[in-house]
């Protein structure tokens, strides 16, 4: 299937109830073109963000970034969803886009912490429904939430100084974006301006891995999600990925996996449908 998009294009931040009645089939897996930070206040179910399944407890806080696979199982679950455009961060300084790519999409703060992030949220839901909302009234709503951004930016990213932080949420934000087309050490160590044996350096000293290592890993999540949610078949897929041959593309999944590219689909319809 194709990727949802923004619900709402004249507007860059919208609040939802959890239980909001969707455009698109959220019963199936798929996936967005913006963030959304689901704030689960009480109840029970299960969720899916790309090929983890996490059970659904009350003061979860789940972050889905553009391209992540989402499915949403949820039996009575109450709470609210904080739904956002990429554009939103030219109004917000000095959170960017790429400082939300945390490793771990389910968050638990301290209930005095998850409180105060569901109050704001409470507090922008109200300003979003004000016709006619004022210049300045938009960028309060613009500023709780980048109160509430900081605030989970703060508890992920608590283990790396701030400019190994910065360094390793844009380079995993970049070859989360061009993996499709740049697999080259070289091309990220120029779009970073680095060279690419400070990259090499920095990649092995913050995320433990060479970069190609890491471009690879970026890529094989990207077949995953294309092989749940796109109607390709898997001949399509290989070129959609700019592989020069439906060998190479066997050849790169069974070198990663150890699977044929149709044992690896099988194998994930099976666990994602579960």
């Amino acid at each position: 299937m194709s990727i949802v998009s923004f619900p709402h294009p004249n507007k860059l931040l919208v609040i939802e109830p959890l239980d909001y009645p969707n455009t698109y089939d959220f019963h199936s897996p798929h996936r967005h073109d913006y963030f959304e930070i689901i704030l689960v206040k009480e109840g029970h179910g299960h969720q899916f963000i790309d090929f983890t399944k996490t059970e659904l407890e009350a003061e979860d806080i789940y972050v889905v970034y553009p391209g992540q696979i989402h499915l949403l199982n949820r039996n009575s679950a109450q709470g609210l969803l904080i739904q956002f455009h990429k554009n939103i961060f030219d109004f917000i300084f000095p959170v960017k886009h790429h400082n939300l790519y945390f490793q771990h999409s389910k968050i638990r703060l301290s209930s005095e912490a998850f409180e105060h992030i569901y109050s704001l949220t409470e507090i922008i839901s109200n300003l979003c429904q004000v016709k006619d909302l004022s210049v300045l009234s938009i960028h309060k709503a613009y500023s709780y939430l980048e109160i509430i951004l900081i605030t989970l930016i703060e508890h992920s990213n608590q283990t790396f100084e701030m400019d190994d932080s910065n360094f390793v949420s844009k380079f995993l934000s970049l070859i989360g974006e061009h993996t499709k087309e740049k697999r080259k050490v070289s091309d990220y160590a120029e779009m970073m301006s680095y060279s690419t044996d400070k990259l090499t350096t920095l990649c092995k000293k913050c995320l433990g891995k060479a970069p190609l290592k890491l471009i690879h890993e970026e890529l094989m999540i990207e077949i995953r999600r294309m092989m749940v949610v796109s109607n390709l078949s898997l001949k399509e897929i290989s070129f959609e990925l700019n592989f020069d041959s439906t060998a190479n593309f066997s050849a790169f999944i069974k070198n990663a996996t150890g699977l044929t590219p149709k044992e690896l689909q099988e194998s994930l319809m099976v666990n994602y449908q579960s």
